[in-house]
């Protein structure tokens, strides 16, 4: 009886990680990729974490979702990734508050986005959420900067004729 109110009352954690592409001109959405992504074994701990708050955790300020970072590799996300396979250098972005949205109950948005300048030439194909860490967010991945979700998405090059829009969705429901 017990077993079955725990499963009855579980919180779930779902991720769904959108890309629109833009027209550098005019800024209407050309390409729309959507797709649920994996969240890692680390979230897990990250959450019990920032629900404890014992003094042997991770402070929270450390745990707070620091930047989505950008990646060329078509490896299929496991919950066992640490890291990103293939980051490309130089892309990581900051999630500010501003760039934390609230959506419906219980769901939030962080939002980033590739300029028309930037990473031309390049190849995406995946894309994962870090924790903030004791360091910058810019940081090398390690202590208390985690993934928190990875995801790999239809492979684009990057050209200066569009932008590119990274929406991930968090939804937290039992």
């Amino acid at each position: 009886m017990a077993i079955q109110r725990i499963k009855m009352s579980e919180l779930k954690m779902q991720g769904t990680l959108t890309i629109h592409h833009r027209d550098a001109k005019t800024g209407a959405v050309i390409w729309t990729h959507t797709k649920r992504n994996i969240i890692t074994f680390a979230a897990g701990d990250i959450v019990r974490a920032l629900m404890a708050q014992r003094a042997t955790d991770t402070p929270a300020t450390q745990l707070q979702w620091g930047s989505i970072r950008l990646g060329s590799s078509s490896q299929a996300p496991s919950r066992y990734d640490t890291d990103l396979i293939m980051e490309v250098a130089g892309l990581r972005r900051e999630l500010t508050d501003a760039k934390k949205v609230n959506g419906v109950t219980g769901e939030i948005a962080l939002q980033a986005t590739l300029l028309s300048t930037e990473g031309n030439g390049f190849t995406f194909q995946e894309a994962g959420v870090f924790t903030l860490g004791a360091a910058a967010y810019s940081a090398d991945v390690g202590g208390s900067l985690q993934l928190w979700a990875r995801q790999v998405h239809a492979a684009f090059t990057k050209s200066n004729a569009f932008s590119v829009d990274y929406n991930w969705t968090f939804q937290f429901t039992t």
